[in-house]
């Protein structure tokens, strides 16, 4: 079965094909911290919990996906804050899929990190710049919360006998921290992280366009290569770009990655899952929640192989998209206000995106001889 589509005289067949490879749910989007960065204290959407019912639903549909490698709890918010984490995280790992999780760590207690590590979960992203700090040997850059489940989370795993869960952290870099990144990376080493991932910041109000670091104000030189030097001890190392590249690549279509939100709603990516205010080169945006069907009305694979959502995918991959970054028109545009709809009529506009830029990266999982980073 295929979509047919008409571009520019020729005729395009997409399979209807169930390829899906990670599967994203933001089981929450409440969170236990108020990060002045973090783009959820600037939206208005609702706040709410997956009800369960709906979380085996959708693990019913999951079945359909021969290829699906990895149930990643992801989102917006903490999911360990949801009433029902480890029950999740136990029903997808009873089902037979790999479970990532991001975190911010500070509900990680030790009895929940042995529950993690002997289920065993397959991957735990930690992130490394929530508040309160504790003073280190580089100030106050790493937190101590996160320090602590971190190695907490490599001990357990070493009385197991066991390399799994991978163990992940991110950092976002502005010009705040940037003169640190070789300096985590010599204590993330440290401590047997298996990867590293370093994102820049998306303002989401005017004062936090001063610090980013892919304006061209600042000389990464040095401290990229004192990174560089110190990751030399066996974990991934994932760094963005510094400036606007013309070269675009989307890691949720790449990775055929899709997301839903608490309610049943399926986003394409991280950025399309709310409505929130978000600043490009100083550029205020409204990014609008994008779904593509409801888990709650449909099957995730009709969803998945819906026309629409099949015809985003192949824009998106293969970059048929308009670029507002370097666009001489940008400042008479009326389409670069928000994200509904760009000038070459894609609903919705990938025009801006930061993480198609590789200036914005995600915790998004790298597979090597079956084993998750």
């Amino acid at each position: 079965m295929m979509h047919q589509f008409h571009l520019d005289n020729a005729i395009i067949n997409i399979p209807k094909e169930p390829n899906m490879e990670y599967l994203y749910l933001e089981i929450t989007n409440r969170c236990n911290l108020r990060c002045e960065m973090c783009f959820k204290q600037y939206w208005l959407d609702e706040e709410g919990d997956m009800p369960y019912e709906l979380f085996l639903k959708i693990l019913d549909d999951a079945a359909e996906f021969p290829n699906l490698r990895m149930i990643y709890f992801g989102g917006i918010g903490e999911p360990t804050v949801h009433p029902r984490f480890m029950d999740m995280a136990r029903e997808v790992k009873k089902r037979g899929y790999a479970l990532g999780i991001s975190t911010n760590g500070f509900m990680l207690s030790d009895e929940r990190i042995k529950e993690l590590v002997e289920l065993p979960a397959d991957l735990i992203f930690l992130s490394l710049d929530t508040l309160p700090v504790q003073p280190t040997e580089i100030g106050h850059v790493i937190p101590g919360v996160t320090i602590d489940r971190v190695k907490k989370i490599v001990e357990a795993r070493k009385k197991r006998r066991s390399e799994i869960p991978h163990v992940g952290v991110e950092v976002v870099l502005t010009k705040e921290n940037y003169k640190e990144m070789g300096k985590i990376a010599k204590i993330m080493g440290d401590y047997d992280v298996d990867s590293l991932l370093f994102s820049n910041i998306v303002p989401v109000n005017d004062k936090h366009t001063g610090l980013i670091l892919y304006d061209g104000s600042v000389s990464l030189g040095p401290y990229l290569e004192e990174l560089h030097r110190n990751s030399y001890k066996g974990f991934v190392l994932r760094v963005p770009e510094f400036e606007i590249r013309t070269e675009r690549h989307c890691e949720f279509v790449e990775k055929k990655v899709a997301v839903v939100r608490w309610d049943g709603e399926v986003a394409p990516c991280y950025r399309f899952l709310h409505t929130y205010p978000e600043y490009v080169n100083s550029r205020e945006k409204i990014v609008y929640a994008h779904s593509f069907g409801n888990l709650k009305k449909q099957s995730l694979k009709d969803i998945w192989t819906s026309r629409e959502y099949s015809w985003f995918r192949f824009i998106v991959k293969n970059s048929i998209y308009p670029s507002c970054t370097d666009c001489p028109l940008v400042d008479a545009c009326q389409y670069v206000h928000d994200t509904r709809r760009d000038c070459w009529g894609n609903e919705p506009s990938c025009a801006d995106c930061l993480w198609a830029r590789r200036i914005v990266m995600c915790p998004i999982p790298i597979e090597s001889m079956g084993k998750f980073w």
